[in-house]
């Protein structure tokens, strides 16, 4: 961090503390060359991620949309505490990698899957059930194959 008063790169930082929200950190900083003293706040600088639907439609990108799914994927079946969130921190690590803006709600869903097969195959099937457009039971079928 450069000085605010004579532009030097040598700062020091002597407190550091939360903002209230929890979302920031606000740091007391003083320059080794002048001995100016300054304020900085740092908050992590969030991504506008979009998700391009099926029907045409453009929406934002929701990590806990992402988490609701994997989470009802598991209803009923015993998971690991923390497992859930971790696939979701994959499968949005996934999304990007990929660098697309705005990326597809089916591949969004085929990483999920992807992720959710080398986690848990039964909960895999009831994502594949929720996500997929099964046309009849044969479908079905092949997905449990």
């Amino acid at each position: 961090m450069n000085c605010l008063k004579c532009n030097q790169g040598d700062t020091k930082v002597y407190d550091s503390r939360v903002v209230k929200t929890n979302k920031a950190i606000r740091r007391r900083r003083e320059c080794l060359e002048c001995g100016y003293r300054f304020t900085t706040v740092e908050e992590p600088k969030t991504f506008e991620l979009n998700v391009l639907k099926r029907n045409g439609q453009i929406k934002p990108f929701s990590e806990e949309k992402l988490e609701s799914g994997i989470r009802k994927a598991f209803n009923k079946r015993p998971v690991e505490a923390g497992l859930v969130e971790e696939l979701s921190q994959q499968v949005l690590e996934d999304v990007l990698a990929l660098d697309q803006n705005p990326i597809s709600s089916v591949k969004v869903g085929k990483m999920a899957l992807k992720r959710l097969k080398e986690a848990d195959k039964v909960a895999f099937i009831c994502y594949s059930a929720m996500f997929s457009n099964f046309e009849s039971v044969e479908d079905f079928i092949k997905i449990i194959n």
